[in-house]
């Protein structure tokens, strides 16, 4: 049967090595032996191959940590905490720009929303105002104001020799036009 383990004396927060420096064997309390111890009986002797079923017991020392050095862990988490306050920083600055630019976006949407509605009620306007000014009333009293008056004879003159197109919607009406044409040019047709 094994015997436990002893308990290794701690060294003390102050005997840590520093990092890197070779790490001393722990001390161990000095043994005792009592004054008289009997002789053991010899027991044959054992061969020499390894018992299966049981495990030769090891005694397991912890393994000394490295001391970590205070200053070094600290500059590693201000070195953190600054770069994530610049990440943190350029995030919300990001944010408030980008809300920025779709505010002022919105803002120009609307007003030119605005300014169509005006061109459009404009050109309404416009366009009523045209039908007005264009109305064949408005135009023949505006003639007469001006001096114009309608003919009482209105004559065509017909020049010869020109090929005539028929008036709109009218191709009898260029044959009308055509027989006195030739009568007076005298050619047969």
């Amino acid at each position: 049967m094994s015997q436990p383990a002893h308990a290794l004396p701690q060294p003390a927060p102050d005997d840590r090595p520093v990092h890197g420096a070779a790490v001393p064997a722990p001390r161990r309390a000095p043994r005792t032996r009592p004054a008289a111890v009997p002789p053991r009986p010899q027991a044959p002797p054992r061969r020499r191959t390894p018992v299966r079923h049981e495990a030769p017991l090891r005694r397991e020392t912890p393994r000394p940590r490295p001391a970590s050095n205070p200053v070094v862990h600290r500059r590693g988490s201000v070195g953190f905490l600054v770069l994530f306050a610049v990440v943190v920083g350029s995030m919300v600055l990001g944010l408030v720009s980008l809300s920025a630019l779709l505010a002022e976006s919105s803002f120009r949407a609307d007003d030119l929303q605005h300014r169509i509605d005006a061109l459009a009620q404009e050109n309404l306007d416009l366009t009523r105002e045209q039908a007005s000014l264009s109305a064949p009333g408005r135009i023949a009293a505006w003639a007469r104001r001006s001096g114009m008056r309608l003919p009482d004879d209105i004559r065509f003159l017909h020049v010869p020799g020109v090929a005539q197109t028929a008036p709109a919607g009218g191709a009898d009406a260029l044959a009308r036009t055509e027989r006195p044409l030739k009568a007076v040019v005298g050619t047969s047709g």
